[in-house]
């Protein structure tokens, strides 16, 4: 779950699959609430109706069984709460926003309670406690219903059509006292529905075969188009909010003319940026017109129909376990007898599956997991039969003998003919129960892949990895992606390319200053990190770049790179989303900064920045006040600003190319001076001694190469230390 301010409160946001549906059944179970299942989005025409009949729970609430059954297994895709005296719950349910703005202005105090956003006009449902004694009936005005006895409130976090409802404000529902009924009774008065007969069109008789389609408008109203350019304008900005708003328009078959009636005029009153240039009202309608006309310029995107889950699809916990186990051959062979036909509990033979299965799955791959299992328990295992009685003793309650005065007489049935071949063996297909028991697993909701996903094992996996990503876009570890899989991170890439799967590289960014450089190495980068000043500019993360930065006044970032950003399709997600799926990050960033601050206050701040906790573990040489006098600079293309250090970058330049053979690079003065000014002159001579002596010998071929690693080698084991972090010594 994820906490996400919205400019009005806090926004509750999850994810609607069916272990997050269960665990908010189960919490308004133990609140006292009475829940019923929905269809959702498993119907996309009736998302709000109650998936099986529901009289009996305005009475008496439903189990935990019941739950667990409705949303693990059952796989129903939206959740109910019955309002009334099971539940002791009321709920105001507004349909127009011009009503809420009266309700908000007569009785401020009652705002003050649980309050839930919707998921279509975005309009608010008020929950409150009505004590036993006293009595509210249902009742349904303009723009505003009343839910109590026989009415139930649609509630979080179902999904409709891609939008949640949502917790805008937590906490306890206000209990209702007798003046705060009597204020809802005239509230509810004063907004009676209209009781004027509608007179209904003749429809003409349709013809026979021919399906019937349900009068369904899905037009949004004007309030819809003003709540989603505000809510983007915020986010976005003021021309994505009215670029977006107006595709959201044509999708949902509004005509140009209307939505031109409701944007220009929101869009030319929209304020802008203090940065923004001046513009009137003529050049802001041209520009929305222009804007509009733009987004209705492509036909309107269909939305893809959503397949109810069928039931008896394996759980993805059952998959995640199997395909790390490398029993991808389980899954596609459980998942094409599935979609052949047959049902959790049907027995069938080899041949039968063999002759389901032909053309998508292979042979050997059936043959091999029709034996799979987990130690001694076979999957498809037949239980075997019940044992039969005591044989010794069978004659004495036998119905199947004759009886005479001297003994009894067996009767025995002709002899079968004898069948040639192995007899043939009998499997069952298991249920996600069975199979959860066998692996040790709990049951969990279920992706749809078709039928030709099962085709190769390389393609299950991709369906899979898929459909989390469709699913549940958000930031996912590489590593955790491939493990539940049972690939490789190479592998995941591949994957990544071919559906595609799109990603974003995030990063934590964290201010470096003298007191945390600390953290930055000394010889090798950080791997997948870098600095980066405000410019723009980014360096290696090293330990002495950085402090060459500072010196120089830049302000410098350390930017590691953390988990991708992954998401399916081509549009990509909004920045809300990507709100949501950053807190992580955002805590993450928290507790380091913390660290930092808390190792800061054991390093001194003197003067010129010291540090202490390396300078202490190395020796620190005798040098003169002039050798220490170098400065930093960020051009060594320059020559250095101390003339011994100029002089002695100049020797060092030569010494170095004299050696190096006509196939290598030579060492530039560039990188001569840099030499000088990081490191101290006694290692500086000491490391090219070496190198000459070794040349002597015919051991080294690439002088230069050799120089910068023995160099390192050499600084890292605490012959010198950093000219630029000891004091000056006389």
């Amino acid at each position: 779950m994820q906490v996400i301010p919205d400019g009005n409160g806090y926004i509750l946001s999850v994810s609607n699959d069916f272990q997050t549906l269960l665990t908010f059944a189960e919490a308004y179970f133990h609140i006292g609430y009475s829940v019923i299942p929905l269809l959702g989005d498993l119907d996309p025409s009736r998302p709000k109706v109650p998936a099986m009949p529901w009289a009996s729970f305005q009475k008496q609430r439903a189990t935990l069984t019941e739950h667990q059954h409705w949303f693990a297994q059952a796989g129903f895709a939206g959740l109910g709460i019955v309002t009334g005296r099971v539940s002791q719950l009321v709920a105001l349910d507004f349909d127009s926003e011009a009503v809420f703005n009266t309700f908000k202005y007569q009785y401020p105090d009652l705002l003050e309670t649980h309050t839930v956003r919707s998921a279509g006009r975005q309009l608010p449902h008020l929950y409150f406690r009505l004590p036993p004694h006293l009595h509210l009936a249902s009742q349904k005005g303009q723009g505003i219903d009343l839910l109590s006895e026989g009415r139930y409130v649609v509630a979080p976090p179902t999904t409709i059509n891609g939008q949640t409802y949502k917790v805008s404000r937590g906490g306890m529902p206000k209990t209702l006292t007798e003046r705060d009924i009597r204020r809802l009774h005239t509230f509810l008065n004063a907004h009676k529905a209209s009781a004027s007969p509608i007179s209904t069109p003749t429809v003409p008789p349709t013809p026979v075969n021919t399906p019937v389609k349900q009068p369904t408008d899905s037009r949004s109203t004007d309030h819809d188009l003003h709540a989603l350019y505000h809510h983007l304008a915020a986010v976005r900005g003021r021309n994505e909010a009215l670029f977006h708003t107006s595709l959201f328009a044509r999708d949902q078959r509004l005509t140009l003319q209307q939505t031109e009636n409701v944007l220009v005029t929101l869009h030319s009153q929209q304020k802008t940026g203090s940065t923004h240039a001046r513009e009137n009202i003529q050049q802001r309608e041209r520009e929305a017109l222009k804007t509009i006309r733009s987004a209705f310029s492509r036909p309107a995107r269909v939305a893809e129909p959503q397949v109810a889950r069928q039931h008896g699809y394996l759980s993805n916990s059952i998959r995640e376990a199997l395909m790390q186990k490398k029993m991808t051959y389980v899954i596609r062979t459980y998942e094409g007898l599935l979609a052949s036909g047959m049902y959790p509990g049907q027995r069938f033979t080899t041949d039968e599956a063999l002759k389901r299965l032909k053309g998508l799955v292979g042979r050997d791959s059936i043959l091999k997991a029709l034996k799979a299992g987990q130690g001694a328990i076979q999957f498809f295992a037949v239980p075997p039969p019940v044992s039969p009685r005591n044989t010794t003793n069978v004659v004495a309650y036998s119905h199947t003998e004759k009886r005479s005065k001297k003994c009894f007489l067996i009767v025995s049935k002709n002899q079968e003919k004898i069948m040639r071949g192995r007899p043939k063996t009998t499997y069952k297909l298991p249920n996600n129960q069975k199979l959860c028991q066998i692996l040790g697993l709990k049951a969990t909701g279920s992706d749809l892949i078709e039928r030709a996903d099962l085709s190769s094992a390389r393609k299950t996996r991709m369906a899979l990895h898929r459909e989390l990503i469709k699913r549940r876009p958000g930031y996912y570890p590489k590593r955790w992606l491939a493990s539940r899989l049972g690939v490789s991170r190479r592998t995941i890439f591949t994957y990544n390319h071919l559906l595609p799967i799109h990603s974003r590289a995030m990063f934590l960014e964290t201010e470096i200053r003298w007191k945390t450089i600390e953290r930055l190495p000394l010889d090798e980068p950080l791997q997948g990190a870098f600095l980066q000043t405000l410019r723009g500019k980014k360096y290696p993360a090293l330990r002495q770049i950085a402090s060459r930065l500072l010196a120089n006044g830049e302000q410098v970032w350390l930017k590691q790179q953390t988990v991708n950003f992954y998401w399916y399709g081509d549009v990509e997600p909004s920045s809300l989303e990507w709100i949501k799926s950053s807190e992580q990050q955002i805590h993450k960033q928290k507790v380091m900064e913390t660290f930092l601050s808390q190792q800061s206050t054991n390093t001194p701040n003197v003067g010129q920045p010291i540090m202490t906790n390396t300078a202490h573990l190395l020796p620190v040489p005798q040098v003169h006040q002039e050798q220490n006098s170098r400065s930093f600079q960020s051009d060594y293309k320059k020559p250095l600003k101390n003339d011994g250090n100029e002089t002695l970058a100049l020797r060092l330049y030569e010494a170095l190319n004299q050696m190096q053979g006509v196939e290598f690079k030579k060492l530039s003065r560039a990188t001569a001076r840099r030499l000088v000014a990081t490191y101290d002159e006694t290692l500086l001579w000491n490391t090219l001694d070496r190198i000459k002596k070794k040349s002597r010998e015919g051991n080294v071929r690439n002088p230069v190469g050799f120089f910068l690693i023995l160099i390192r080698s050499l600084e890292r084991k605490g012959i010198s230390v950093f000219r630029d972090q000891i004091p000056a010594q006389v």
